[in-house]
């Protein structure tokens, strides 16, 4: 579980630091100051190995694809679009401090180490010359394990990663991020979902669904050709309906419960929680996720723009109240900063009115 959180040089955060995160953690503040992009950098700690980690963000956003050259790729995730500026993650999970720093190297020369990423060839030159890469090194406990070469392979116009030494040496928590603009695939969520039936466990997603629609039945996978998705049997309805045209909540619900449920220890970055339900059920929500979170040993991250929100996490997580912490970013000129509020904190601020968003 991460707790303390240090950032520095990632898109709109020049120095940020964030304490004592929590099984949960709710994270709010003004439009444009940084929640998502809180999510991004911690999630880019866990995706450090992958190859698109920087156009998958980009994806989360909406935006398809991104047209020009490597720093053109690279250039928005550094503060102030200055790729001289050295990104650092540097998060405590489980009370070791580990980091990953993402830099420019100009004097980058394709050698032909090992693939990190088994779909892509070995390079390999018969003079040298340098090429644009951006560095990612990995540390833990002031020790430097592993540096990777994140670089656009000049012979085949394709994002290639290499490493000289194996990244496989070190195991990180399984992380997922679940974006507020983009659906996860309806193959990826029938995937993890068929290992909850194969251990005959299907009914724990039944049942947390069933807080938005209690006539809900039972889940089943549909094939249909190379495709497979979820589909929810209704009382009183004689066939199935594909879960995404049950809602958005369902939809998103469904992805939360199998990607807690799919892997236990896991770390869940959520954008904006409350989209898609309706504020009367929340409290609700965050009872079962808490107790989900709890059984399966996991974190969830999220962001809220919503008062009510906040108030029906404070209602519905009165059972464990030192698992929850509130966020709030706050902008002051260029600098933003974190104030920590714990549940006692919260419960006197929503008694006495006072802003906390």
């Amino acid at each position: 579980m991460i707790t303390d959180v240090l950032i520095r040089n990632f898109k709109c955060f020049k120095s940020l630091t964030v304490p004592e995160l929590g099984r949960i953690t709710l994270i709010s503040g003004r439009n444009n100051v940084g929640k998502t992009a809180l999510l991004e950098a911690l999630f880019l700690f866990f995706d450090h190995r992958n190859l698109n980690m920087a156009l998958s963000q980009y994806g989360r956003r909406g935006v398809e694809s991104i047209s020009g050259s490597f720093e053109t790729i690279w250039n928005p995730m550094f503060h102030n679009r200055d790729p001289d500026k050295e990104i650092l993650i540097s998060l405590s999970i489980n009370g070791s401090q580990k980091q990953v720093k993402f830099k420019f190297n100009r004097e980058f020369v394709p050698l032909t180490p090992t693939i990190v990423q088994p779909e892509e060839r070995e390079i390999s030159t018969d003079e040298e010359h340098t090429t644009l890469a951006v560095d990612v090194e990995f540390s833990e406990k002031s020790n430097v394990k592993y540096i990777l070469y994140n670089f656009l392979d000049p012979n085949t116009n394709r994002l290639t990663i290499v490493s000289k030494t194996s990244p496989s040496i070190i195991s990180l928590p399984t992380a997922s991020f679940l974006a507020s603009k983009k659906h996860n695939p309806t193959n990826e969520i029938a995937q993890q979902f068929s290992n909850l039936a194969q251990q005959d466990r299907e009914n724990e997603a039944v049942d947390f669904l069933k807080i938005i629609e209690p006539r809900l039945e039972n889940l089943k996978i549909i094939t249909e050709g190379k495709n497979s998705s979820v589909h929810g049997k209704l009382k009183g309805e004689p066939s199935t309906r594909l879960i995404n045209f049950m809602g958005e909540g369902m939809e998103k619900l469904l992805s939360l419960i199998v990607a807690i449920a799919h892997s236990s220890n896991c770390i869940i970055f959520l954008d904006e929680i409350e989209n898609g339900l309706h504020y009367s059920i929340l409290p609700k929500v965050w009872e079962a996720l808490g107790k989900a979170l709890r059984r399966y040993d996991c974190q969830l991250i999220t962001t809220t723009h919503n008062y009510e929100c906040l108030q029906a996490a404070y209602e519905g997580l009165s059972e464990m109240p030192d698992d929850f912490r509130y966020i709030r970013l706050h902008r002051k000129g260029k600098d933003v900063s974190a104030k920590l509020s714990n549940y006692d904190m919260i419960g006197t601020a929503i008694k006495t009115n006072l802003e906390v968003r």
